[in-house]
């Protein structure tokens, strides 16, 4: 690995994410939050099913932070129409609706994380850090079974 690139997420790439959620005042506190991240860089913003499947495809993020109720239909419509491009982006879906229902059709629509948007923000931004850090770089810790090789 080149060395001038350790510390650098993906090298010189940004993260790109786009965030859907009905709720104006959320998405902007969570943009906030996310461009703190040096290596984030939010592409996009929707409230609607349409618009947010469209974003999704044009723009092609690297993550998309999806509500499980968007203004106009299902988040789960979304996971399973863009979980079937050839390179999905990463999904997080947030949500006020912690129900088991609610949890297992976004699982089988294709989310990659479920938080409570309500009491779960601090978990979708250390995950967002965690998915910026190249492979190569993560060491994992207290772990019996993980070994590094240098």
């Amino acid at each position: 690995m080149d060395d001038s690139k350790a510390g650098q997420p993906w090298g010189n790439h940004l993260m790109t994410i786009v965030l859907a959620d009905a709720d104006a005042h959320f998405r902007h506190r969570l943009k906030k939050r996310l461009e703190k991240i040096t290596a984030v860089n939010v592409v996009g913003e929707s409230s609607d099913l349409e618009e947010t499947t469209a974003m999704i495809l044009n723009r092609k993020p690297d993550i998309a932070i999806l509500n499980s109720s968007l203004r106009d239909g299902c988040g789960a419509e979304v996971l399973r129409h863009i979980k079937r491009l050839m390179v999905p982006p990463t999904i997080i879906v947030v949500t006020d609706d912690l129900s088991h229902d609610n949890k297992k059709d976004c699982s089988l629509a294709g989310a990659d994380f479920f938080f409570d948007k309500d009491t779960e923000d601090h978990k979708i931004i250390h995950t967002v850090r965690l998915l910026c850090v190249p492979h190569s770089q993560i060491e994992v810790l207290d772990s019996p079974i993980a070994t590094r090789n240098d």
